[in-house]
């Protein structure tokens, strides 16, 4: 008797309205709030979806989670481009694995090998993807004066941000 009791317990509070609307997906406000900015989707608004997503595919791990919130998230914002596609990233660039590549094709077209081949990767991918070898450098330089977390990350960005600007 008293295991019906807690699961006709159960039943009530897991199909009460408030436990729905916890459930309940807000895709429509989402979208609204993402057209009204500058940039595409605000960092807060992806975060929330992102959560979102993720609660909703919880089992999932590895490649099945990866798609799955793919799918969520681009089910999310409709028209949007969330991710790189082709190769390039959302403003046109090649991503740096594409890069990395292209320049590795180049390198072997050329027949390079050692140092040479090194230095000729190095220079390629710098020449593709500036704003990246400006990161790297950065990165190096912080490392060197021994920082670490969060002073490291907040020292690439401000270095980033100077050397783009």
């Amino acid at each position: 008797m008293l295991r019906v009791l807690f699961l006709v317990a159960g039943l009530t509070v897991s199909l009460s309205p408030a436990a729905l609307a916890q459930n309940q997906a807000p895709a429509a406000p989402v979208v609204a709030a993402a057209t009204a900015s500058a940039d595409p989707i605000p960092r807060e608004v992806r975060a929330e979806a992102r959560r979102d997503c993720y609660g909703e595919n919880v089992a999932l791990s590895g490649d099945d989670l990866r798609q799955a919130m793919r799918n969520c998230m681009q089910a999310r914002f409709p028209g949007v481009q969330l991710y790189a596609a082709d190769g390039l990233t959302r403003d046109g660039k090649p991503t740096a694995t594409t890069a990395r590549a292209l320049c590795k094709q180049d390198a072997d077209a050329r027949k390079l090998a050692g140092s040479e081949r090194k230095a000729a990767l190095v220079a390629c991918f710098n020449e593709k993807r500036p704003d990246l070898a400006q990161r790297a450098e950065c990165r190096k330089e912080a490392r060197g004066k021994g920082l670490g977390g969060e002073a490291l990350r907040a020292a690439i960005a401000e270095c980033a941000r100077g050397g783009q600007g």
